[in-house]
Formats: structure tokens, C-alpha cells, sequence
């Protein structure tokens, strides 16, 4: 990312299509000129006004709001406004060539990189790293538990903590390093007690942090689900049912999907990737042989593979040609739920009510009814340890791992800190306290690197 910041930016915030409204950012030293320019005037501080807007010949091309945001007191501390014009492509286009000519050797006017807005609030002090990181974060959240996991980080609670126990690490830093230079009868005897009482609390807050960014770590990514068994014992049926929506097409006919069908689905805190594959099958064709062999390959690679059996004909022997066949390829029957299928047919053609095997990774179902559905979607839940309740998640936080990884290793290092305090060896205590610091500091940005820097906001969306 350039290091380019007196120069002004310019980007579309909203999306680069035909819509009803866009959005358009200005940020820099060159704000209230391009302001001027295009309407006339330098609307008042931090109020829609409601204006024409000229091209760089002065010519109207459109009418719309504008608000002037004075800095420091923008987004990202720098004098910064936004147009709201229609969304016409032939407007956005204007409007950005009008912005662009008023551009000079000593005052560049130019388009934002990916990022930049957010990295120039970061870089003046309006947000810490881990808050600009969470903004990202928050654009691309695709969850409501996503998302109230995000602002709790956004809400600056957490932020203040770190400082909190940041400026504790450098009070107790001044008074170690004054205490191993200068002599007991200057300073006095090193109190190791409270000490160590005072930095258990602050590891007894770092474990329950690091619990609750745990617990966000489930969000962070999809889990993938391959729906796998021989043909026509209900899969696309069944990916229906729990998608609530017709993705794969249901047909008597053997053989119906044949290329891996996807699609994603909230489930309580958990986004579910499932994947409906071919029926598995003795087959001459390339083409489903392909398929099947695809399939296959993605159950091994999903975290969770729903082994689908029809129930009619179901036995001990039939269950255990599933399990060695799931061994065959390589597939841990630790991450395996059998699915047994359309139990509505088999207790209408059973009149002799024999029992179904069980299993404590099995489930009956119905598809077509609905039946056991709930209770496989406890199973799933289950299995990635998480609650369809959210009411019982409120201790969860969304970090980056590089945090959580800080955060971690933090704990890691005030442990040994007290262990060193208990027996008294000060020079240890202060190098753990210095380490400690650093991985704080690390978390908010007080200590960081360019190239970090550009990696991070090089993720941004344009105009954020």
C-alpha cells in the first residue's frame, strides 16, 4: 500500500452497479476544494445538504445530498465528505473525472487502494487495529451471531481492556526496572504477594477472553457437510429438507446428480456448506463414475459427512458393509452421522415392526415428512459443540487469529511471570513483562510494521 497519505482520495463506497442511490468519498487535504468546485459552496459541518453538482466544465449533472465531515472529527481523521448522487453508471463516472481534474502536482487527488480509508483512521488514531480489522470483518459477516460477536469488539470494551492491562504491564515495568538499578534502601523490598495476586486477576480476564475469542473462532469460518450413500436413498431429498429450498433436483431415476451440488445454510451460530454428491453405484458411464469419485474426494475433505442408509432392508450386516466401506476410503467414522432414510416408507410396508440398529452417531429421518430433522440438526450442532440457542452464546468475540494468538501466548508468558515472582528473580519478571507488552501492543497496533499494515487493509473492499 502506498505510503502516499497527503494526497486526497476518492472511491465509490457502495457498489460499482446501476442502483437507485451511490454513495461517494472524498478524504484528504484537498476535501474542501473538490467541494467547492462541484457545489458551489463548503456546506456546514456535519449536515446533509441538499445541492447541484457541476462537472469539471460546469455543467449540472446530477442533484443529491452531501455531508462535510471537518477533520479530525471524520472516519479517518482528515477533512472527509460523501456525495449521495443517483446510482447511473454515467453519473458515478462524472462525478469521479470531476474529482480527479481537480488533481495538481502538490495536491494529488487520486483513487483510494483497497483499504485506505480504514488504514488512514487507523494511522491518525481514530481506531485501533484489531477495531479496524473488525470492520472489515463486519462488511463480510454473514450471520446475526456474526455480527454481535463483531460489535462487541467495535464496542471498544475490549480495546479498553487491553490498555487497561497494558498500562498495568508498564506501571509494574517502571517500578521492577527502578527497583533491579537502584538499591532496597532507595526502593524498598519487592512485595511479591500482591504482585502476583494482581497479575492473576489479569490472567483470570485473558482466559476468559480467550475462551469467548474461541468460541468466536466457529464463525470465522463455513463448515462443510458432504451428504454421501447409494443412489436413491433420499440425498437431494434430504439436502432440500435442511436447506428448506429446492437446490438438487429429486427423480425416481437412479443416477440424478451427478456433479457435487452446494449450498450454505445458517444453522444457530454455525454457517453450514452442504454438499449433495452422486449416488454411489457400480457404474459403466465416465461421466457418473466422475462424479461419484468427486463426491467421495469432498467427503473426505468436509468436517462432517452424513452417511445416508434406507432404512427398508436395514440390518447389522448392511450397516456394517457402510462402516468398512467408509474405511476403504479413508473416511474417520469419527466425523461420520448415519442418516437412516425415508423411515415413513418402512413403517408403512413393515408390518412386522423390527427395530432399527442403534448408533449413537445415527439418526431416523424423514425428508418427506419432516421427522427426525430437529433432531439431526441437534446432532450437527452437537458436533461442532455449539448451541442453536444463541441466548446460551452471549461470551463470545470475534478476533483475528494473530490476536487470539497474541492473547494466548500473553497468558502464557504472565504465567511464567508469576513463577518467577514467587521466587523472587526480578530480571525475569521484567523480560516477561516487556514480552507481554509486546503481544498487547501488537493486538491494538501500538507496535507494528508496514508490511503487516498493507497485508491487513490490502483485504478492504475500494472506499472503505
Amino acid at each position: 500500500m502506498s505510503g502516499l497519505v497527503n494526497d486526497t482520495i476518492i472511491a465509490l463506497a457502495s457498489a460499482p452497479v446501476a442502483s437507485a442511490l451511490a454513495i461517494f468519498r472524498v478524504s484528504g487535504p484537498s476535501t474542501k476544494r473538490i467541494l467547492k468546485n462541484i457545489i458551489g459552496f463548503l456546506p456546514a459541518n456535519r449536515v446533509s445538504t441538499l445541492a447541484k453538482f457541476r462537472s469539471s466544465n460546469n455543467k449540472i449533472f446530477d442533484k443529491g445530498l452531501v455531508v462535510f465531515f471537518h477533520g479530525p472529527k471524520s472516519f479517518t481523521g482528515e477533512d472527509l465528505c460523501e456525495f449521495q448522487v443517483h446510482g447511473g453508471l454515467g453519473v458515478i463516472k462524472i462525478l469521479m473525472d470531476t474529482c480527479l481534474s481537480q488533481s495538481f502536482p502538490n495536491n494529488i487527488v487520486r483513487f483510494a487502494e483497497p483499504g485506505e480509508f480504514s488504514k488512514r483512521a487507523y494511522l491518525n488514531g481514530k481506531m485501533c487495529l484489531h477495531e479496524a480489522e473488525a470492520i472489515s470483518d463486519l462488511i463480510n459477516a454473514e450471520s446475526e451471531a456474526k455480527v454481535d460477536a463483531i460489535n462487541k469488539i467495535l464496542d471498544q470494551s475490549f480495546g479498553k481492556a487491553i490498555l487497561l492491562l497494558s498500562d498495568f504491564i508498564i506501571d509494574t515495568r517502571a517500578e521492577l526496572e527502578a527497583r533491579i538499578n537502584f538499591s532496597e534502601d532507595e526502593t524498598g523490598f519487592f512485595q511479591a504477594a500482591p504482585f502476583v495476586k494482581n497479575v492473576e486477576k489479569k490472567l483470570d480476564w485473558l482466559k476468559d477472553t480467550i475462551e469467548a475469542a474461541q468460541k468466536g473462532e466457529a464463525l470465522s469460518h463455513k463448515h462443510a457437510i458432504a451428504i454421501i450413500g447409494n443412489t436413491n436413498v433420499g440425498k437431494s431429498t434430504l439436502m432440500n429438507r435442511l436447506l428448506e429450498k429446492d437446490v438438487s433436483i429429486i427423480h425416481k431415476l437412479a443416477g440424478t446428480t451427478r456433479d457435487i451440488i452446494r449450498s450454505t445454510l445458517i444453522l444457530g451460530n454455525l454457517q453450514i456448506e452442504f454438499f449433495d454428491t452422486a449416488g454411489i453405484r457400480d457404474t459403466k458411464n465416465e461421466v457418473e463414475a466422475e462424479g461419484i469419485r468427486r463426491g467421495l474426494l469432498k467427503a473426505q475433505t468436509s468436517n462432517l459427512v452424513l452417511f445416508c442408509i434406507n432404512t427398508e432392508g436395514l440390518n447389522n450386516s448392511k450397516l456394517q458393509e457402510a462402516q468398512e466401506f467408509l474405511l476403504s476410503q479413508q473416511i474417520a467414522e469419527q466425523k461420520v452421522i448415519f442418516v437412516f432414510t425415508k423411515v415413513d416408507l418402512y413403517r408403512e410396508r413393515t408390518a412386522e415392526k423390527r427395530s432399527i440398529p442403534h448408533l449413537k452417531n445415527a439418526v431416523s429421518i424423514s425428508a418427506k415428512t419432516g421427522e427426525g430433522i430437529i433432531e439431526l440438526r441437534e446432532m450437527l450442532l452437537r458436533h461442532f459443540h455449539l448451541s442453536e440457542n444463541q441466548d446460551n452464546d452471549t461470551e463470545i468475540i470475534f478476533l483475528k487469529k494473530r490476536s487470539v494468538d497474541n492473547l494466548v501466548e500473553c497468558h502464557r508468558i504472565l504465567t511464567a511471570c508469576v513463577e518467577n515472582a514467587k521466587t523472587n528473580s526480578l530480571d525475569l519478571v521484567a523480560e516477561d513483562l516487556r514480552l507481554a507488552q509486546v503481544m498487547l501492543s501488537e493486538i491494538t497496533g501500538k507496535i507494528s510494521n508496514e508490511q503487516v499494515l498493507g497485508k491487513i487493509f490490502s483485504k478492504f473492499c475500494i472506499g472503505k
